[in-house]
Parts: structure tokens; sequence; C-alpha cells
């Protein structure tokens, strides 16, 4: 039989719990819930965006949405022509296949949880940490631009161009 506090451990992730890692464009990030606890339904990550961040270079997901939900600070994200100011309560929701670029032009830190549906990405991020890949510049050298586009073929994600803001 279960304790009350094994049983609770089911349904609580506190504070500090989860699994932390180096996001690839800076910052801390720590994955809360992953597929494996979902049953592939979706993955969260709870990430820093450090103050004038240029986030990664506008890219796309071909097998997940990806949902910002803003709990400290204004993420600035740009998406096709536009770019969405959210603050701390907003949801920013991006379609699969939408080209977009999250970034903090501010002063201050962003914190945002990021949830992708279905779940997998966070095999992505894992990934991107233990090797040390760059998001926000393509690499000069030849092998390793090759390894990068290895790692996110993998995950359908594509870095992709943003056409001119208006």
């Amino acid at each position: 039989m279960k304790t009350a506090a094994e049983s609770a451990a089911r349904f609580l992730i506190p504070p500090q719990g989860g699994t932390a890692l180096v996001n690839p464009i800076g910052g801390p990030m720590v994955l809360k819930l992953g597929s494996a606890q979902t049953a592939g339904a979706y993955s969260v990550h709870d990430n820093l965006l450090p103050p004038g961040s240029p986030g990664p270079r506008p890219h796309l997901h071909r097998w997940h949405e990806e949902t910002f939900y803003v709990l400290d600070g204004e993420l600035s994200v740009r998406v096709a022509e536009q770019t969405v100011q959210a603050p701390a309560g907003s949801f920013v929701v991006i379609p699969r296949g939408t080209v977009h670029q999250p970034f903090n032009p501010h002063p201050d830190p962003v914190r945002v949880l990021l949830i992708f549906s279905p779940g997998g990405m966070e095999d992505f991020f894992v990934e991107a940490a233990q090797g040390r890949h760059p998001l926000q510049a393509l690499p000069q050298d030849p092998a390793a631009q090759a390894s990068l586009q290895a790692l996110t073929g993998r995950y359908g994600y594509e870095f992709a161009e943003l056409p001119p803001a208006r």
C-alpha cells in the first residue's frame, strides 16, 4: 500500500522538481513533465530567457504545436510579418508548420512554460544540451552544420526565413 506522500508524488511536481537542462539558446531550462508521464500527449518545460536574448533563429516545428505561457516578464515572438508582445499571464500558440522566433529584447529576464504537443520535443532539448548545438547562429564548420541538421531533422525542427516585418 502506498503512503499518502508516495501517492501525492504521482500528481505533484514541486518547484525544484524536474530535469535541469541548459537551453541551447542560453539560460536554464527545466523539463517539468515529459511525454513518458503523459502517454506521449505533451511535454512541459520551464524556461528562462536572459535579458537581451535573441532566442533561436526563425524556425518551425513539423510535428508539434508549441505554446508559450509567460510566467514573468514580457516575451516577444515574431510570427510571420508581425511581432507579438506577450506580458506575464499571456499564452502564445504556434501551430505546427508556422515559422516563428521567440526572443527577449527587454532588460529583465522572461520566464515561460513551453508546452509541446504531442510530446517528444523534450528529447530534442536533452540531445541539444548534451551536444552543445547552437540554435542562434549557423555554425561555420560544415561538419557542425551537418550535425545540427541531423539533430533538428530527427525532431521535425526546421530553420526557416521570416518574411520582412510590417
